[in-house]
């Protein structure tokens, strides 16, 4: 499934931009598959950058806003932060 979600997201970046909603989803999609995997260093960065994006462009109280905050909450959990 990585190499998948790797090419879907280097593709929206290309074609939609890093800050559009769909982009977005696509880094917290690829974020959660990097946590699933045991990979928290490398979902950390991800799942940052798509929440700061997110709420730029979609308001702190978007859905998927939300949604991405309780992902980087459980990594950080995960991580003992």
């Amino acid at each position: 499934a990585e190499p998948l979600y790797v090419e879907a997201l280097r593709a929206q970046r290309a074609v939609l931009g890093d800050q559009h909603p769909d982009t977005l989803r696509s880094m917290c999609n690829m974020a959660g598959l990097l946590r699933d995997q045991g990979k928290l260093a490398e979902a950390e960065p991800l799942y940052v950058e798509a929440l700061r994006a997110q709420r730029a462009v979609l308001g702190d109280q978007h859905p998927d806003t939300l949604s991405s905050m309780s992902n980087m909450a459980g990594l950080l959990r995960g991580q003992g932060k």
